[in-house]
């Protein structure tokens, strides 16, 4: 069990932490997936009509949530109890500490930036749509855009910290 959840590395004599790498990298890559499908959306969100938006919104985004919040929440609780298998090396700590920095922002992207707009337009219908409703929707774009910068900005420091601790080919 030891090789597989930690191994020491003779270069360094460091504890890499196998697993919680490799689910850090898949949450890296599944948040960085969700956002950065809302920002390419961008060009064609900007054409809807304000009817057209809510029926984008109230039929497309479940699995959305459901999936970015796992993600996000599971990457940044592991990749924070990650911390403890790399105390020893100060390389470690800051690139994996940035990396769960990231998380947290993705978190706190979704909570102060889109959470409060979900709520909004979960309650919208065409008849009670605000007049200043592209505002809500561009301010709800921006937050997925830096949830995409964290993410990408987690998922580059992880895949380089993995690639630290790995043996070259012969």
């Amino acid at each position: 069990m030891k090789g597989l959840l930690v191994s020491d590395t003779s270069r360094e004599q460091t504890r890499f932490p196998k697993v919680p790498a490799f689910i850090s990298i898949v949450c890296a890559a599944l948040t960085l997936g969700l956002t950065l499908t809302h920002v390419l959306e961008i060009p064609g969100q900007r054409q809807l009509r304000g009817g057209e938006f809510l029926t984008v919104q109230h039929t497309f985004y479940g699995g959305f949530a459901i999936v970015g919040a796992i993600s996000e929440m599971t990457g940044f609780i592991v990749t924070v109890g990650t911390l403890i298998f790399v105390l020893r090396n100060r390389k470690d700590i800051v690139q994996v500490l940035t990396a769960a920095l990231c998380f947290l922002g993705t978190l706190l992207s979704y909570w102060f930036g889109n959470r409060p707009i979900n709520a909004k337009i979960a309650l919208w219908t065409p008849a009670t749509l605000p007049a200043n409703w592209t505002m809500y929707r561009n301010h709800w774009e921006y937050a997925h855009s830096i949830s995409a910068g964290f993410s990408a900005i987690a998922l580059v420091i992880l895949l380089v910290y993995v690639l630290q601790h790995t043996e070259p080919c012969a």
